[in-house]
C-alpha cells in the first residue's frame, strides 16, 4: 500500500502470536466479542460456536475474519475501539465471551459487568515481543523519516529495544504515526513525545496521515 504510493518501506517486525492452551467454559452465551483478527485465528482454531451467539466484532478486518469462518456478525462498532461495545450493549443483558490476548485490556470487561452482565474474558493467545540486535535496530531506524505503529504492544517492543541505545537522539526530527488512541497513549506514555493520529484507525487513514506529512514537509 505505502510502496504503491512511492514510500520506500522498512519493516521491523516487532511482536509475533503464539496460541496459547485454553478450554472453553460449558456456558451459554448470549454475546461475543472479537476485538481483533488475532483473537478471531485463535479462538476458531480449537472452538466452535454454536451459532445462537450474538458476534460483536471491533473492526472491519475482525468482521471479515469471522466471516471466513462461517459466522454471522451481529454488530460492529462504528469507531474501532472496545469502549464502543459497551455502548452497543447498552439495554442488554446475559452472559459474555471475549476471546483474547493474554495482555488484553481490562475496561471493556470491568464496564460490562458493572452493566450487570456475566464475562467470561478467555486467553487465547500472547503476544511476544521481538528484540533486534542494537546495531540492526539502530540502523533500521535511522533510516526512516516516518515511524509507523499499529498497536500497543508494538509501541512496547520498540521503547524495549530503544533501551539498548543509551539515549541516543535517532528519533530527532522522526514523524511518528499511531493507528489509534490506545496506541498514541502507550506512545505517549513510554516516550514522553506527540504522535500523529488518524481520525479513523485503518491503514488506509495512517496512509493518508503519511502523504500529508510528507507533502508539508517536501513543500514548507
Amino acid at each position: 500500500m505505502f510502496e504503491r504510493e512511492g514510500f520506500g518501506v522498512i519493516t521491523m517486525p516487532l511482536i509475533e502470536d503464539e496460541g496459547l492452551d485454553f478450554e472453553l467454559p460449558q456456558k451459554k452465551f448470549d454475546f461475543v466479542v472479537f476485538q481483533s483478527q488475532k483473537a478471531v485465528k485463535h479462538f476458531f482454531s480449537k472452538c466452535q460456536l454454536t451459532g445462537e451467539e450474538k458476534i460483536l466484532a471491533v473492526g472491519e478486518k475482525t468482521k471479515e475474519m469471522v466471516e471466513k469462518y462461517g459466522y454471522k456478525v451481529w454488530a460492529m462498532p462504528r469507531e474501532y475501539y472496545g469502549e464502543e461495545v459497551v455502548r452497543l450493549l447498552e439495554g442488554y443483558s446475559g452472559s459474555v465471551l471475549i476471546p483474547r490476548s493474554s495482555i488484553g485490556r481490562e475496561e471493556v470487561i470491568e464496564k460490562l459487568r458493572q452493566m450487570g452482565f456475566l464475562v467470561y474474558p478467555l486467553d487465547v493467545y500472547q503476544t511476544k515481543l521481538i528484540e533486534y540486535p542494537a546495531e540492526e535496530f539502530e540502523e533500521k531506524v535511522r533510516l526512516s523519516h516516518f515511524m509507523v505503529f499499529a498497536s500497543p504492544s508494538a509501541v512496547r517492543a520498540f521503547f524495549a529495544n530503544m533501551q539498548k541505545l543509551r539515549e541516543k537522539p535517532i528519533l530527532r526530527g522522526k514523524k511518528t504515526i499511531c493507528i489509534g488512541k490506545t496506541t498514541k497513549e502507550e506512545w505517549e506514555k513510554l516516550f514522553g513525545m506527540e504522535c500523529e493520529t488518524p481520525e479513523k484507525p485503518t491503514m488506509q487513514e495512517v496512509l493518508n496521515t503519511v502523504k500529508n506529512l510528507a507533502f508539508f514537509l517536501h513543500n514548507r
